[in-house]
């Protein structure tokens, strides 16, 4: 186990917290951090143990990192609690290895200069796939209830959450391997937490990640549907899914409820399926 620590004691208006394993990707993630226009946050890396090619690039930005630990975890939201417990800022935001930022402005956009009372602050993203080009942002609605979160969810790449809320109502779930954090949004409607979205595109969420990949749909949907069952009544599930059939127009397996991509039948426009989210997009050209 290795641990640094920087700026103690220094209180930040926002923590960034990134969890990694051996991540092809993590050079883009770093840049976007480090190339940040407002800086006043600190940075936590939480690395699974990775090979060391990840290290030499760990090591290229060891110099912005503020607290580093890397040490074998038990998974994703085990990685993410340990960067919990040493985040010290106001907000935290867990930009995961491979995701990115959307512009060198972001952070400055949402917090120069502002203070928030909202538990929850969540933006705008930008879907990225690799070897494919998307003209689309994941334009999130103004305000999220149950019948949302039912058929969509907050991506935490995109979102800012106060640290006291994990301090009241706890860390993680590290039973569930994929969609945790699905269900502490549901814990923080349930608890009367205000959300707050923000008119802003906040990151890149890479469509290659863990929580799209096939391996995991299974898992995913799993967990999700127990996570369902803990917050809806049979009332409210029977009466969503009536309406999520007539939102969505087409029918849909529940693996494909998960994660799937398909061409519309006149073949103008993809549409991009995430935990029930349909995205229609105009297709563009392979690079």
């Amino acid at each position: 186990m290795r641990l640094a620590f920087t700026n103690r004691g220094i209180l930040k208006k926002l923590s960034i917290i990134t969890i990694c394993y051996n991540e092809p990707e993590l050079e883009e993630t770093c840049r976007s951090v480090v190339n940040q226009s407002w800086q006043d946050f600190e940075w936590i890396v939480v690395d699974g143990g990775s090979n060391k090619e990840t290290q030499e690039i760990w090591e290229k930005y060891k110099s912005r990192i503020d607290k580093f630990i890397s040490e074998p975890d038990t998974g994703r939201y085990n990685a993410m609690n340990k960067g919990i417990k040493l985040a010290q800022g106001e907000y935290l935001n867990f930009l995961n290895a491979g995701d990115s930022y959307f512009y060198n402005d972001a952070l400055k956009d949402i917090f120069e200069g502002k203070n928030y009372s909202e538990g929850v602050l969540y933006g705008n993203e930008s879907f990225v796939k690799k070897f494919e080009l998307f003209d689309v942002l994941n334009v999130m609605p103004e305000k999220v209830d149950k019948q949302f979160f039912y058929m969509a969810t907050i991506r935490h790449q995109a979102a800012f959450i106060r640290k006291e809320l994990f301090d009241s109502f706890g860390l993680y779930d590290e039973e569930n391997q994929v969609v945790s954090d699905y269900a502490k949004w549901l814990e923080f409607l349930e608890k009367g937490v205000e959300f707050r979205n923000l008119p802003y595109i906040v990151t890149k969420f890479n469509l290659d990640g863990i929580s799209v990949k096939r391996k995991t749909k299974k898992i995913a949907l799993s967990e999700r549907e127990r996570i369902i069952n803990k917050f809806y009544s049979k009332e409210e599930i029977a009466d969503l899914k009536d309406k999520c059939k007539k939102y969505t127009k087409t029918s849909y397996s529940l693996l494909e409820n998960i994660f799937s991509i398909k061409d519309t039948n006149d073949g103008t426009r993809r549409v991009v399926t995430i935990l029930g989210l349909h995205l229609k997009i105009r297709k563009g050209k392979k690079k």
